[in-house]
């Protein structure tokens, strides 16, 4: 199109005065070069804009917010509203096994809308409107945030980042037109072809916002359709997203914001009103949506209007009452280890109501506290150093000394305060308040993030010895926090297969034969298992002396590029060798959700096991 309208102005420039523009004319300025070198130009030109765009979005979903105009909701908060999205999000991520999201509110915008953004989990953030938190009730509010935390969990919102990279390359030809057109000077006869010029980008600027909906609509519409079923799912209940969905209809959701239009596609329910939109809509109409989640919906509407008061009065004590049941079959349960195994591994990308129900209970009964600690960014710091603290007196003052005199003087404090209470907390507390440390962390200074991993490492090294925890812990916090300090951490790597990663899969799996096997004579047996059953084939065992940490992270941080489904595989060969004893105990649960957790693969925890 653009060598088109080249051609087209050569022509007009090479007519004399009076002289008709002809399409003989316009063919005898064809030139081959010409031609291979606007071509080389236009592509140079989308590439370098869609790789601008990807690289300002290098940190993440934050950069999304923020260009939107969001704030971060800080647990400091006076504002009712605001703490009940926090508590619903922090719900949900530690039901999904997922680290807690920043959370940002578009402020200004009254719209009922939502999104989520981000490469992986670790830079993810959800983003929500004014009118979402004001408008909606706690169990509306929670159907939307499970329809967002689907999309993080289906990876829907790394493909809505790389979208939006990609689209703004192919509007790049009409941004140009349109700084031609506002720059024009100079007499008729050379002003009319730049004119031209132009407009004629504008017309294939247009051309490309066209298409680019196109595409983007065509890739949103089936994975609102799968995030409206997850929200079902994770919640069990349809009344909460289709109620949400509804409010819709009469308020709205369209965004104020101009950037708003390159996110389109990642809102919960259309933020764009256009002509183009309401072609190529990124979203399905509303009363389909109700439909899909709620056939009955509408009918029941009308019935619940007329028989409110009776059916609220009726509703309540089945409710109740059916939760008590529900709570006493699960502490009654006796489920084998390998049965637990197998559910924890197929909750992976999956939450539900008894999850969720489990959260709210498991966040009430952590101290206030320790709850306030992670929160606030000096103490946040002070509760991850008390987790490394070492029972050896020798040691604990080398610990604090190093804390007390690094510069960290405004931790120290909160140290000795928190040091006790977070020495009785039990093991299980710890991965679940980890991940809603993480969010007040990545609020630190680049200098002071840098001074908190130093004292970290001093601190793990300061007994000379590193035990799986403190391996865990290091892995999975510096993992999610290097995403917002690091310049290269969103580079994208080919997915491998599990020949390709054969030593790096020995490597781990050694580790935990060595660790949970006690019986030499068994190992070879569950190797066999392993080939035969999982499909790993030709396992190695390395003595334990021979994997040192550094090999270990090192197979690690390159195993987070398998093939999404090899994952799975080498989550099950990890389950079949911790649960060979027929024991399933926290520190083992914990260690294989850290695991997964390496592997970009968020497991929930298991909140019945209590071993």
């Amino acid at each position: 199109m653009t060598n088109i309208l080249v051609m087209l102005l050569f022509g007009f420039l090479a007519a004399e005065d009076g002289m008709p523009l002809s399409l003989e004319l316009v063919k005898t300025q064809f030139d081959w070069q010409i031609f291979f070198f606007i071509g080389v130009t236009v592509c140079a030109v989308i590439f370098a804009g869609s790789a601008y765009k990807s690289m300002s979005l290098g940190h993440g979903g934050k950069a999304i917010a923020e260009m939107l105009g969001g704030r971060l909701v800080s647990h400091s908060t006076s504002d009712i509203n605001e703490k009940k999205l926090l508590n619903v999000v922090e719900e949900m991520a530690i039901a999904s096994g997922t680290p807690v999201p920043a959370v940002f509110l578009l402020e200004h915008e009254y719209g009922i809308n939502a999104f989520a953004a981000g490469f992986k989990n670790s830079d993810a953030v959800i983003g929500v409107t004014r009118g979402c938190i004001d408008d909606l009730t706690r169990d509306e509010l929670q159907g939307v945030v499970a329809h967002e935390f689907s999309h993080i969990l289906n990876g829907d919102m790394r493909l809505n980042m790389r979208l939006i990279g990609v689209l703004h390359g192919i509007l790049l030809m009409g941004y140009i037109g349109y700084y031609i057109l506002r720059s024009v000077r100079g007499s008729r006869k050379n002003t009319l072809p730049i004119i031209g010029l132009g407009a004629g980008l504008v017309v294939i600027g247009f051309g490309g916002n066209f298409f680019g909906n196109l595409i983007k609509a065509s890739v949103s519409r089936q994975r609102e359709y799968l995030a409206d079923a997850s929200a079902v799912q994770f919640t069990r209940s349809k009344d909460g997203i289709a109620n949400a969905l509804n409010k819709i209809s009469s308020v709205g959701s369209v965004l104020d914001s101009p950037q708003a239009p390159q996110m389109s596609h990642a809102y919960f329910s259309t933020g764009v009103s256009s002509f183009v939109e309401s072609m190529f809509a990124t979203h399905p109409p509303i009363d389909k949506r109700i439909k899909r989640i709620s056939p009955y919906f509408f009918i029941n509407k009308k019935v619940k209007k007329q028989e409110k008061k009776e059916q609220q009065q009726t509703q309540k004590q089945p409710a109740s009452s059916s939760a008590e049941t529900k709570a006493k079959e699960v502490m009654s349960a006796v489920v084998g280890s390998a049965v637990v195994a197998e559910r924890m591994l197929n909750s992976i990308g999956n939450v539900n109501d008894e999850q969720i129900t489990h959260a709210t209970t498991f966040i009430s009964e952590i101290p206030d506290s320790i709850h306030q600690a992670v929160h606030d960014i000096d103490q946040a710091r002070a509760f991850i150093y008390c987790l490394l603290l070492s029972p050896d007196e020798t040691v604990l003052n080398k610990q604090l000394m190093r804390i007390k005199e690094s510069g960290d003087k405004d931790v120290i404090d909160h140290v000795l305060v928190l040091r006790e209470q977070v020495g009785q907390l039990h093991t299980r507390y710890r991965l679940p308040l980890i991940d809603m440390a993480i969010p007040t962390l990545k609020q630190l200074t680049q200098g002071r993030y840098e001074l908190f991993k130093a004292n970290f490492s001093f601190l793990v090294l300061a007994d000379d010895h590193i035990d799986l925890f403190e391996w865990a812990l290091q892995k999975i916090l510096f993992r999610h926090l290097n995403s917002q300090y690091s310049k290269h951490n969103n580079k994208r790597n080919k997915y491998a297969s599990l020949t390709e990663k054969k030593l790096e899969i020995n490597i781990l799996l050694s580790m935990l034969l060595n660790l949970y096997i006690k019986d030499e004579n068994d190992i070879p047996k569950i190797i066999t298992l392993i080939e035969k059953d999982v499909g790993i084939l030709n396992v190695k065992l390395f003595n334990q002396e021979s994997i040192e940490i550094a090999k270990l992270n090192k197979a690690m941080d390159s195993l987070v590029n398998l093939e999404p489904t090899h994952k799975q595989t080498l989550l099950r060969a990890c389950l079949l060798i911790i649960t060979q004893d027929k024991l399933f105990s926290i520190k083992e649960m914990e260690l294989l959700r850290a695991v997964s957790a390496l592997l970009d693969c968020p497991m929930p925890p298991h909140f019945q096991q209590t071993a």
